[in-house]
């Protein structure tokens, strides 16, 4: 597996929460596990993510929230919402994943699995958080 594949599977896990909003549930990340040809650095690069993803939520909320421009956070379609969060978290937090990767795998993301209109708009929102964060 990739980390694009790894990736996806965690996008997915966090965009079933916004739904389920339970929390990060080791049980349920071992089940959804089970099903996928893993490694062991795959899980690990997963829970990672998505570990990050909660523990740092708030605080990323405030950084996506701070960069709309015309839009509040609570009103983003859910597909493009996870998908802030975890580009957000990679450019924050991982130093190993070069912004232009974080930031193409999150419009991948949202290709595949948001409106037809949602890349550009990401790639906007993701834009200005990266300017931000290279000035802090």
């Amino acid at each position: 597996m990739n980390r694009s594949q790894a990736r996806e599977i965690a996008y997915k896990m966090l965009f079933s929460n916004q739904f389920l909003n339970n929390g990060f549930d080791e049980t349920l990340f071992a089940d959804i596990l089970d099903g996928e040809k893993c490694s062991e650095q795959d899980m690990e690069f997963i829970h990672s993510i998505i570990v990050g993803v909660f523990n740092h939520q708030q605080e990323l909320e405030e950084i996506i929230s701070q960069n709309l421009s015309s839009y509040k956070y609570d009103r983003l379609f859910s597909a493009d919402k996870v998908a802030l969060l975890l580009c957000t978290y990679e450019l924050k937090y991982c130093e190993d994943v070069p912004y232009k990767v974080a930031i193409n795998e999150a419009l991948n993301l949202v290709k595949k699995y948001s409106t037809e209109k949602s890349a550009s708009f990401v790639n906007g929102v993701l834009s200005k958080i990266y300017k931000g964060l290279n000035n802090e």
